[in-house]
């Protein structure tokens, strides 16, 4: 598991959305880590989720 995890806003700044749309996404599924308090993102795991759940 040698992959990098980001941020909220780090997720949302690559992706465009506001962080509204993260928290949104994350309650329909999108998958995260909680570490703490906070709340980190897989790159790749939520890009192969965008592309089952977010299609236009």
């Amino acid at each position: 598991m040698g992959d990098k995890l980001i941020t909220l806003l780090e997720l949302a700044d690559y992706l465009k959305v506001t962080r509204t749309t993260i928290d949104r996404w994350r309650k329909e599924g999108m998958p995260c880590i909680k570490v703490g308090r906070g709340v980190r993102f897989n790159k790749e795991a939520v890009m192969q989720w965008i592309g089952k759940n977010k299609q236009n």
